[in-house]
């Protein structure tokens, strides 16, 4: 419910705005996440809370009674099917223990966007629980102890309604695939070390 209020939200509030084609990908998402965090900040006041660092898993949170929602932005440049996106998410080891907390929640807010004669314009909003991103479309990347990833960005974002339980249970199995692949890797290295 609380995301579909804020999808809707910024589906109306999110504008385009001008920024020269010399400006990076990177500079539109750090303004997108901004102008997406302020237009909640606007509407939530009593609940907003802002990220703590760039290493947060957040770009904001909202917090009701003692209820945590955490939001982060990804944006996704569409015009190409080189197009910048952001596939990593979250490593595996925090992602554990935002799932196993009853009174926490992560989603995230997808923004696609084009460039056109120095305008970035908003193409599409999704917001989702990260348990509502379907297995076809992630992976495990070998980044720290475990790195959650969309397999292809350009790709179109599959979601799926089985549930926060079952989804943590399928993250569970592959999270054990992962580290067993992993050790077999390292096993090699060691041989080739003798």
């Amino acid at each position: 419910m609380l995301n579909s209020k804020i999808e809707i939200l910024l589906k109306k509030s999110l504008n385009d705005f001008e920024l020269e084609d010399s400006y990076g990908h990177r500079s539109v998402g750090d303004k997108l996440e901004a102008d997406c965090a302020k237009i909640v900040e606007d509407s939530y006041s009593q609940n907003y809370i802002k990220s703590k660092s760039k290493r947060s898993i957040d770009d904001f949170t909202l917090l009701f009674n003692d209820k945590s929602d955490l939001f982060d932005v990804k944006t996704h440049f569409v015009q190409s099917k080189k197009g910048f996106s952001m596939p990593n998410l979250i490593s595996v080891k925090r992602l554990k223990k935002v799932l196993e907390n009853q009174n926490q929640s992560l989603s995230y807010i997808f923004v696609d966007y084009i460039r056109e004669n120095g305008i970035v314009k908003i193409k599409d909003i999704h917001i989702k629980y990260i348990w509502e991103l379907d297995w076809s479309i992630l992976s495990i990347g070998a980044l720290g102890k475990g790195q959650l990833q969309i397999k292809d960005a350009n790709k179109q974002i599959v979601f799926t309604d089985i549930g926060k339980d079952r989804w943590f249970e399928i993250l569970k199995i592959e999270v054990v695939k992962f580290y067993n692949k992993q050790i077999k890797k390292i096993e090699k290295e060691i041989i080739n070390w003798k």
